[in-house]
């Protein structure tokens, strides 16, 4: 499975047969105490997989690494050498994302004029594998804008999308925003992440609650119709018709709530290889740099 950028557990270290044998003792104590294992399944469920820090001395194609402080940093993308008043774009990545799964489409928003801010959310930029929960990656957005921008426009993958929602239920400016592969009902996200752990019952019900806790108070059962209800931005849904992790039809629920918003749906990608796929790079620079 494809980690990177869906929030979804790994197959863990080891062999078939380890991987095997770790199952059925997860089984077997997930039926015995199923509190407790759904409680340290949801913290590593909010842990980011272990990667290389990115280097502050690499400036190659002027990038330029920026710290936030509380382990937030910001990798720094400059518009085509010549360009004047660049449009300036926030790009989050998913959970357990990186940057750079990014740079095709970076490449393209640079070259039509604009800069391009890419944020390391906290737990994602190497070391210790701290928990990154909602709360956490709303927190982060606010802090970056509010240190860097404003921006023209902001872009949010996967549950990134559900965190740049509520920060501006909270007040956060953004001229225009770009949902790509959203899971707005997170619960059903949250949920398929639990199964991918092989549990099931109360245990499974009872790590959907705890994952949910960890983000208060950012809830995954807090309604997000009122929230997209009460948006002014211009708002671009890009989404996989065969998004494995988060279906197309609450994206179009979505987009139907949102006023003003429009959809791309991708026929060829999915939840991650979709911001590789020329038709949604196309349209994401396409709406951020029109006018």
């Amino acid at each position: 499975m494809q980690s990177a950028g869906d929030g979804l557990p790994d197959a863990g270290p080891g062999t078939a047969t380890d991987r095997r044998v770790r199952r059925r003792l997860l089984h077997r104590a997930a039926r015995l105490f199923p509190a407790v294992v759904a409680r340290r399944l949801a913290r590593r469920y909010l842990q980011a997989s272990p990667r290389a820090p990115l280097d502050p001395s690499d400036t190659r194609g002027g990038m330029r690494l920026i710290a936030l402080g509380e382990d937030t940093s910001v990798l720094r993308h400059p518009a085509r050498e010549g360009t004047t008043a660049p449009r300036r774009i926030l790009l989050v990545h998913g959970h357990d994302g990186n940057i750079r799964q990014f740079v095709r489409l970076i490449r393209a928003l640079q070259n039509a004029g604009a800069e391009v801010d890419g944020l390391i959310l906290p737990g994602h930029s190497g070391g210790a594998r701290t928990v990154c929960s909602m709360a956490t990656m709303v927190r982060a957005i606010q802090r970056t804008v509010g240190a860097l921008g404003p921006y023209d426009g902001i872009i949010g993958h996967c549950v990134s999308a559900n965190a740049l929602l509520f920060a501006l239920d909270e007040g956060l400016r953004a001229g225009r925003v770009v949902f790509v592969s959203c899971p707005i009902e997170l619960r059903t996200l949250i949920r398929l992440g639990g199964r991918q752990y092989g549990i099931g019952g109360a245990c499974l019900e009872s790590f959907v609650q705890r994952v949910s806790a960890l983000g208060a108070p950012y809830l995954a059962e807090t309604p997000w119709r009122p929230l997209a209800q009460r948006r002014h931005e211009p708002m671009l849904a890009v989404h996989s018709r065969h998004d494995y992790a988060a279906p197309v039809e609450d994206m179009q629920s979505l987009q139907a709530t949102w006023p003003g918003a429009r959809m791309v749906v991708v026929e060829n990608g999915g939840h991650n290889t979709i911001v590789n796929r020329a038709p949604a790079i196309k349209s994401i620079t396409a709406f951020l740099t029109e006018g």
